[in-house]
Parts: C-alpha cells; sequence; structure tokens
C-alpha cells in the first residue's frame, strides 16, 4: 500500500520510489493518473491495472486468488494521498483475511487527514474522521447532533468535493446557529499544492464571512471542526423547533400537522422535524 503525493511531488519518499520501481504491478484508481506520475519519477514499462470504486468484489476476490497462486508483488496506489482511507483500498484490504498467505506492507507517506491534524490545534488526545461530509441538509444535521450529543470526542474531520463545499458551509452554519454550541473550525484545501489556501475561525460569522467573500472552492478541500469542552460536558437544552414541536405532539397534534406549523415557524428541515415528530408520539 503506497502513499502517493497528495500535490506536492516532493513528498514522495525515496522508499515510496523504490517501491514503485520494484512491484511487478500497480493497482490504481485510474491508469492514466498512475501513469503521469509514473513518466515524471521516469519509471517506463510498468504494468497497471484499474482497481477502483466500481471494482466488484468477486472481481477483487479473483485478483487476490491470482497474487497467492503466482506470487505476485503488487503495489497499490490511489490517485493521491495514502490507499485504504475513504478509497477502495479499504475494500481490498479487508478482503485479505480470506488470504493468509499474502502479506501486507504499508509504506506511508502523504495523507489530506493527517496533514490537517498537524495545523488544525486540536486539543485533547482524540478526533473522529468521518470521511466525506453528508450529502443533504436532514443527514448533516442528524451527523453533528449525534456525535455531539455521543460526547466521545471534540474534535471532527470530514472531506469535501469543491462542487459541494457551499452547501457544506451553509448546513454547518445553519447547524451552529441552531444548536447554540461554540465550534472553532479549519478549513483547508488544495494542500501541499500551488494554490493551498488554510481558513480558521469560530462560528456561524466565520462560516458567513467566508462565504460572503467570493470564495473559490476549486480544490479538493478538507475541514475540521472543534468543541468547547462545555458542548461536551454538559446537556444541552433542546432548540426552541423541538420544544414547540413536542408540545403539539403533547397536546394531540398528528405529526404531519405538528410538523407543517413548526417548518413554517422555524425554517426547519421537513424531513429531521417529521422524524422528531416521530420519535415524541412514541414516547
Amino acid at each position: 500500500m503506497i502513499a502517493t503525493p497528495i500535490g506536492n511531488l516532493s513528498d514522495l519518499s525515496e522508499r515510496a520510489i523504490e517501491t514503485l520501481r520494484a512491484v511487478d504491478e500497480l493497482w490504481c484508481e485510474d491508469t492514466r493518473h498512475t501513469q503521469a506520475l509514473l513518466s515524471s519519477l521516469g519509471i517506463k514499462g510498468k504494468s497497471l491495472r484499474r482497481v477502483d470504486q466500481h471494482s466488484k468484489e468477486s472481481e477483487l476476490r479473483g485478483l487476490l486468488q491470482g497474487v497467492q497462486a503466482k506470487a505476485q508483488w503488487i503495489g497499490v496506489v490511489t490517485d493521491a494521498g495514502t490507499p485504504g482511507l475513504s478509497d477502495p483500498g479499504a475494500v481490498l484490504m479487508s478482503l485479505l483475511q480470506d488470504f493468509p498467505q499474502i502479506s501486507c506492507e504499508p509504506v506511508p507517506g502523504p495523507s489530506a487527514l493527517s496533514a490537517l491534524v498537524s495545523i488544525a490545534g486540536f486539543t485533547g488526545s482524540s478526533l473522529y474522521f468521518h470521511g466525506f461530509f453528508p450529502r443533504t441538509k436532514v443527514e448533516a444535521f442528524q451527523l453533528l447532533t449525534d456525535l455531539k450529543e455521543a460526547a466521545l470526542c471534540p474534535n471532527w474531520i470530514f472531506f469535501e468535493s469543491p462542487h459541494r463545499i457551499k452547501d457544506t458551509l451553509l448546513s454547518l452554519q445553519g447547524w451552529c446557529e441552531e444548536s447554540g454550541v461554540e465550534v472553532s473550525f479549519v478549513f483547508a484545501k488544495e494542500l501541499t499544492k500551488l494554490h493551498e489556501a488554510v481558513f480558521r475561525g469560530r462560528g456561524p460569522d466565520f462560516l458567513k464571512q467566508l462565504q460572503d467573500q467570493g470564495l473559490d472552492e476549486r480544490g479538493e478541500w478538507v475541514f475540521s471542526l472543534s468543541l468547547s469542552k462545555d458542548c461536551l460536558n454538559k446537556k444541552q437544552a433542546a432548540p426552541e423547533w423541538e420544544s414547540a414541536l413536542e408540545c403539539l405532539i403533547e397536546a394531540g397534534i398528528a405529526p404531519k400537522t405538528a410538523c407543517q406549523i413548526v417548518t413554517v415557524r422555524f425554517s426547519v428541515a421537513k424531513n429531521l422535524a417529521y422524524k422528531r415528530a416521530l420519535e415524541f408520539q412514541k414516547k
């Protein structure tokens, strides 16, 4: 499992280069991307095989059976960063327990996750990494609320794509305003690349400022949220809309009708309000 640069070619280790030269075959997300990397290193004639998120488990098992039968030495790379972290390499590694004769060796190196951790200024010794941020506002609100209420750790990290980062800023702003928690943010894009940028700030005002300043969303993003200790150590009061919804349900109002009232009054996502209404009804 060979870590490749997330942007700056100079971050590629000597050990990684030697391994790229030595392996019998390279499995990669995109053969064109990997071929460009090899060409920049002067490595020619390397056999490449595409193994990505579209590879079926049966296909991967067949490939591993071939490795086991032929005693091949295979290198696995992603387009950028460390294989197995929010990419199909993780699926490949999970199948190795069924192939005990195949050994696996990590060749560590660049990772957007570890790069952000090094500059985030986290307090404490734990963090939660989720991979890509939820796609919908309802899913985002639910996940962030669940993480806060679980109170397991105060530091959370997410990936995000350039075409979704502005929607994510809006979701985060809405959640901060509604939940009332004190949050510090670090947003980074294009880490180690020419147009690397890091933004730091606190609370919904910072998120709004990012949006209002004409943010250039292009590039791959990784960002963190850090909650104050008070947010984790004490029970937060229920949002006003939840209290109103609970009162309506207790008064015998049907969940659908109660949701209509609350969503109009508080601008809450309908799906989230309806889910809460059903929970209150069960109680």
